[in-house]
């Protein structure tokens, strides 16, 4: 497989709707077949899906959903913004619980994940950014 040899970057502000899951959903799908990175489209939609699911879920603005293909190395990596405050926390899900499997996921599907916090409490604002990166096989050898 030939990856791009370009860096780019696309960003998508997501109202804070249930729709805006599929929304995000289908547009990394057309953005990564458009860059010939069809490998890694089901990972990136599902952890996708993840993270914006618990933005809505967490919050109640909306969000800011950034996509970025770095050839050295090569990776793509997405991160979802939020108003939110609080990290997230990795939950022990039941196997009968219908819910709180998405960070283990993202830990499990991605190469890396993280997140970062930006509360400032002098000046009241809250919000974190929750990413993971994928590395397409062909890059990864």
């Amino acid at each position: 497989m030939r990856t791009p040899e370009e860096p780019w970057s696309y960003g998508l502000f997501i109202p804070h709707d249930p729709r805006a899951v599929g929304v995000v959903r289908a547009t990394i799908r057309h953005i990564l077949r458009a860059a010939r990175l069809d490998c890694i489209v089901d990972t990136a939609e599902l952890l996708v899906s993840e993270l914006v699911t618990n933005a809505y879920r967490n919050t109640t603005t909306d969000a800011y959903v950034s996509m970025d293909w770095e050839p050295t190395p090569s990776d793509f990596r997405v991160t979802v913004w939020d108003s939110g405050c609080g990290l997230p926390q990795h939950v022990a899900a039941n196997a009968e619980d219908e819910s709180g499997r998405g960070l283990t996921l993202v830990e499990s599907c991605s190469d890396t994940w993280g997140v970062h916090d930006y509360t400032d409490k002098d000046s009241g604002v809250t919000g974190k950014a929750v990413w993971f990166t994928l590395t397409p096989p062909a890059a990864a050898s």
